[in-house]
């Protein structure tokens, strides 16, 4: 924020300002008069950001960067008195003495205005990471909210993504009851831009282009910022917004500082508890402290139980009766272990100069058993009595999945910021590589004749069964029908070089130009090994002494899972016990083995211009992006070619095509600050969307009939964005915003579901393609609040509030289905949250609430056969107290309600997938030394 300026000084101002550019094009040179210095906020002992330092009596002011650091140019010789303020904080003053030439350093510090009477008191837990967070998004130049760790080292939440998902208008995706995915106003989290301290982050995935933020453990992170509305110098593949991983610096801290934390982790399905224990320390040293470091770890262990039924593919079985024409039922035993790592190394030579090395591994296991009972009812006719429904012919298999899979992420990113005269260049190259690793994916199937008989119960919330044929719990009516096993490994290598050149104008005000240029090469090797093994002779379930008791309880006994199975009696049965019981199918392990692999390179050259000009209390930032995309894909093509209805190794074939497009993007960027407490931003953006690298390249997949393909002919996403916002910030506890957001987005993909194909000479039950949508539209409005209720007679006043709600009006326009009124895929209509807290003395609670509309996630051939993700509403509870001063004992809750996660086909009330979780609850220690 800056002091009010007359407008005839603003624009004598704006006609001066390139002369006062030229005058500083000579590297080294420095204007008499300059002062420099570094702004700490003595609550949070840590550089304050977007702090207003002033010259009394003048119209110079300069605010401090994310380094708490200010500088202002061609100050007049002489003793002057310098003003540091910043909402919700007491106006601090320092005195310097100007020289003639050359420039002063003008440290300072500023305290909580609570806080002026008697001893400044050092903030910590919930309250710090809140300060903080509130500090961050008030001095951003752009719509953007902000999640911070406390003085203790941590975020709110231990995982990434759940702590996200406290923010207005973010949701997110979750994998077996865990956040995972983080999606931005409802645009898919394929769409949004990832970095880790501003520096492009490695995809490990096989398929889209989103980055799992669960991998990267919370206690590594300082803070996550998400922006909505990004300015020319982000990468333009961001429609969704930009998430940046901000880790830790020696410089965040006047003293060294070490965290330390250990907990239990309980998962109530499994029944077992896992551990997690993170440590970081950071310290300065050397010669003026010129130097930094900061090393972190983090390990985590963790059992995860669930259980899912999914009644499938609901058709018309009668005159106006649908049913589910399947069955479904998983039982899952997961254990996830994460490890991480940081080192970031600094030198600081003097103000002008910072070198550095920051690095960032993130390793995830997921080891996941998955026993499967799948009942193909509707083989024969169905006979409907009432709600009930007869089928008289249905087979069904029990299968066994185990999958083990590690992904990895590692980012090193070494540069250095040089700041000469008016001029600062940032240089910066990172690599970061990705990868994940299946060494084990193991696939049993027993399956049994198709003469079973069952009925089906309709009418309530989900179908059950009011009788079914026993034998489908008798391990001897289930034959050996296949045992696959398959390994992958994905590698992603990622090279970035950038270059940015920042001109201030040495005029009083923080207005600059900038320029930057970027070049990214990003390589994906996708490697998939399947074999098929049949067995020579007829063995049944029972046959391999591998059958278990039956699964009780299962969904709370409204299903018969009938026998669990054990995975390795079965493998050690069939491969070691007897040799030569399993034949290998050659053409099937031929076809499975190039059907999903694929090699791409993809190369961006980007380039951009922007200036950032003050007139008085308005801040205009305006600029262009030019991004040139060159991409090679190759892969298989597998066609059934002498159309023999089979497919031969000869009809799998290697398949390369290049891509290259170019987008030109133009971007506004408005702020208005009429007072230190209040800010109105307005935003015109331009962002692109890259296809997911398996939607563009040619694989294709069969799995019991259903097939996945890829389109080698899909456009890329582009997008137009209008945001307008208003935010009050009248203390330095609170904040009250409102914002409006509008979005066109041309050429959006969806999954397109074909029932009864064939493709590449494979008969299909069904097809899943991506597809170019024509268009679609985005409308909506978030607003969100957090204050401490210190109004209130104590103890009540430890009391406070947060909340946020989004809605979200949402079209799109698909070919086929012109006439029906879709909304945008994976959008939800409303989105909220919030929490109560209570703060006080050594003690602090929350209790807090999320909630996701539900979704769009699958187009089909008309209503009925379209995919939804119901709505669904996580509580949860945290409570912490203060033991000894910086040591705090802590537990939480999480999923309160065990809510599940439900998907629908068409309406509601076809629940296709009923996904069951239990609490998680976490308890533990944290201490700063």
């Amino acid at each position: 924020m800056t002091m009010m300026t007359s407008p005839r000084r603003a624009g004598r101002r704006t006609l001066v300002r390139a002369a006062i550019l030229a005058s500083t094009c000579i590297p080294g040179t420095a204007l008499a008069g300059e002062i420099t210095g570094i702004i700490t906020d003595v609550a949070l002992d840590r550089p304050v950001r977007g702090a207003t330092v002033s010259v009394d009596g003048s119209a110079m002011a300069a605010a401090t960067d994310a380094n708490g650091r200010y500088v202002l140019y061609d100050v007049d010789a002489g003793e002057h008195t310098l003003t540091v303020s910043q909402p919700g904080y007491a106006s601090e003053t320092l005195q310097v003495t100007v020289p003639e030439t050359g420039k002063v350093n003008a440290d300072g510090h500023i305290a909580l205005a609570t806080d002026i009477e008697g001893d400044s008191i050092l903030v910590t837990g919930a309250r710090a990471s809140r300060l903080l967070a509130i500090q961050r998004k008030r001095a951003m130049p752009v719509v953007a909210d902000v999640v911070s760790s406390d003085g203790i080292g941590k975020l709110p939440d231990y995982n990434t993504a759940e702590a996200l998902q406290r923010l207005p208008g973010i949701s997110v995706e979750i994998d077996q009851s865990e956040p995972r995915y983080v999606v931005i106003r409802g645009v898919d989290p394929n769409l949004n831009l990832v970095t880790v301290d501003g520096n492009v982050a490695g995809i490990p995935e096989a398929e889209g282009r989103r980055v799992a933020l669960d991998t990267i453990p919370s206690d590594l992170v300082g803070a996550i910022e998400v922006v909505k509305t990004v300015t020319p110098d982000y990468d333009a593949n961001a429609i969704g917004g930009a998430i940046n991983i901000v880790t830790p610096s020696a410089y965040d801290h006047s003293k060294p500082f070490t965290y330390f934390s250990a907990r239990g982790i309980y998962g109530s399905k499994a029944d077992k508890t896992g551990f997690g224990a993170s440590a970081m320390h950071g310290q300065t040293f050397g010669d003026d402290n010129q130097f930094g470091i900061v090393v972190g770890v983090s390990y985590s262990k963790r059992f995860i139980d669930s259980q899912l039924v999914d009644p499938l593919s609901w058709e018309e079985v009668a005159d106006g009766v649908w049913a589910p024409t399947g069955m479904r039922m998983f039982n899952y035993s997961i254990m996830r272990e994460r490890i991480g790592g940081i080192a970031n190394l600094e030198w600081r030579p003097n103000d002008d100069v910072r070198v550095y090395v920051n690095t960032i591994y993130n390793e995830f296991t997921d080891h996941e058993g998955r026993d499967q009972f799948d009942y193909d009812m509707y083989r024969g006719t169905a006979t409907i009595s009432g709600n009930e429904v007869t089928y008289n012919k249905g087979r069904a298999t029990r299968e066994f999945r185990q999958n083990n899979q590690t992904q990895k992420l590692y980012n090193i990113s070494p540069g250095v910021d040089w700041r000469f005269g008016t001029f600062e260049l940032k240089l910066n190259y990172t690599y970061a590589h990705a990868q994940e690793h299946t060494p084990v994916r193991d696939d049993i199937e027993f399956r049994s004749a198709g003469d079973k008989v069952s009925t089906i119960l309709l009418g309530s919330s989900m179908p059950t069964f009011s009788s079914v044929d026993e034998t489908l719990y008798d391990a001897a009516a289930f034959p050996l029908r296949r045992i696959r096993l398959r390994r992958e490994t994905i590698n992603e290598d990622l090279h970035a070089l950038k270059a940015d050149l920042k001109a201030d104008f040495a005029d009083g005000t923080d207005s600059f130009m900038k320029f930057g240029v970027k070049f990214t090469d990003r390589t994906k090797d996708r490697d998939n090994y399947q074999e098929l093994w049949t067995p020579a002779q007829s063995v049944t379930f029972a046959d391999t002494g591998a059958a278990l008791d039956p699964i009780q309880g299962f969904f709370d006994g409204k299903y018969d899972f009938g026998p669990a199975m054990d995975y390795n009696g079965v493998m050690d049965y069939a491969f070691v016990q007897n040799p030569g019981l399993m034949e290998l199918d050659e053409e099937a392990t031929a076809f499975n083995d190039k059907a999903s692999d694929y090699h791409i390179n993809e190369q961006i050259y980007a380039a951009y211009g922007m200036a950032s000009l003050e007139f008085g209390d308005l801040t205009v930032i305006g600029g262009v992006r030019v991004e040139h995309t060159s991409g090679k894909y190759d892969a298989f093509a597998i066609r059934d070619t002498d159309g023999d209805g089979t497919i031969e190794v000869s009809d799998i074939q290697p398949l390369g095509f290049k891509k290259e497009y170019t987008h030109v993007l133009p971007n506004i960027t408005l702020n208005y600050r009429p007072s230190p407490e209040m800010v109105f931003r307005a935003a015109w953006t331009n962002t692109i969307g890259r296809p997911n690298y398996s939607d563009v390249v040619p694989t294709f997949e069969e799995e019991d009939g259903a097939g996945s393909s890829g389109n080698p002919y899909l456009k890329p996403y582009t997008s137009m964005g209008l945001d307008l916002s208003a935010e009050y910030y009248p203390d330095a506890d609170t904040v009250f915003a409102l914002a409006a957001f509008y979005k066109h987005i041309k050429n959006p993909i969806y999954t397109q579901t074909i029932y009864d194909t064939a493709f590449a000479g494979v008969d299909l039950i069904s097809l899943s393609q991506p597809q170019n949508a024509n268009s679609g539209n985005l409308f909506g409005i978030e607003a969100n609040m957090t204050t401490r209720l210190t109004f209130l007679p104590a103890p009540l006043d430890g009391f406070g509030i947060s909340a946020n709600v989004t809605y979200v009006d949402s079209s799109v326009d698909v070919p086929g289905r012109e006439d029906d009124d879709l909304p945008f895929f994976r959008q939800s209509k409303w989105l909220a949250g919030g929490a109560l807290f209570y703060e006080k003395g050594p003690f602090e609670a929350r209790f807090a609430v999320s909630y996701r509309d539900a979704y769009l996630t699958g187009v089909g051939a008309s209503t009925d056969f379209d995919s939804y993700t119901k709505g669904r509403t996580v509580l949860d509870a945290r409570i912490g107290y203060r033991i000894l001063e910086g040591v705090e004992v802590f537990g939480s809750v999480s999923n309160i309600g065990e809510e599940p996660l439900v998907g629908y086909q068409g309406y509601a009330s076809r629940v296709t997938s009923r996904e069951e979780y239990g609490v998680n609850v976490d308890f533990g220690v944290s201490a700063k030394f």
